[in-house]
């Protein structure tokens, strides 16, 4: 991890919840004004689910050609990320309190996404609350439009069902190709940051499922 995940890792100075229902977060009236808060027109990097943001500080700091866009469904995560934008004075950097299952077509428009990652999402092991999973048939269906020709998608966990659902689905969608090979996993980090989560199993020695897909249209 760089120096603004180890900022970030150095807010924590309490317990928070790590699971939240995201179907309690109220949905944005309007598309936000993005050349205002960014300062500019510039195409999207998401991160979905973003927990503490070391890896979404990193994104923006690694990529100022992006406008970085966090989505947490907890907002003292979201705290977190915009005190690293003004530590770092990172203005390509943003997060906010929504749930991208249900918010992503008013949030963002046509075309303006060039990257997208979904790191260790929730797992949702409980059969009735796996509806809450983000990787889904549904939620890709939405996301299309909003990604520009050439588009890549991140994924990866540490539990296995999760990864293999979440190749299945992207396997299915014949607009996406595995950069590594149909069905393959990727041995090592696909975008060169590395998550907290990331760092944690890797010390342990246990895997992670890593995914990385381009929109081929």
């Amino acid at each position: 991890m760089t120096e603004s995940s180890a900022a970030i890792n150095r807010q924590k100075r309490r317990r928070y919840r790590q699971h939240g229902n995201p179907f309690t977060i109220d949905a944005p009236s309007e598309r936000p004004r993005w050349d205002e808060i960014y300062g500019r027109t510039a195409p999207f990097a998401i991160d979905v689910g973003f927990g503490e943001g070391g890896f979404t500080t990193d994104l923006a700091r690694s990529h100022p050609e992006l406008n970085v866009l966090g989505l947490e469904i907890r907002p003292h995560f979201v705290k977190w990320l915009h005190n690293a934008r003004e530590e770092h004075q990172l203005t390509n950097l943003y997060g906010m309190v929504a749930n991208a299952n249900l918010h992503l077509e008013t949030l963002l428009p046509p075309n303006s996404v060039s990257f997208v990652s979904v790191n260790f999402p929730d797992p949702w092991f409980k059969r009735k609350h796996q509806k809450r999973r983000v990787m889904r048939p549904d939620w890709l269906l939405t996301l299309l439009p909003k990604l520009a020709p050439g588009a890549r998608i991140h994924c990866m966990t540490d539990y296995e069902p999760v990864g293999h659902q979440m190749m299945a689905v992207l396997e299915d969608c014949k607009e996406l190709r595995n950069d590594l090979g149909p069905f393959t996993f990727a041995s090592e980090s696909t975008t060169g940051i590395l998550s907290e989560r990331e760092v944690i199993h890797t010390k342990r020695g246990e895997p992670i499922f890593r995914m990385s897909f381009s929109y081929v249209l």
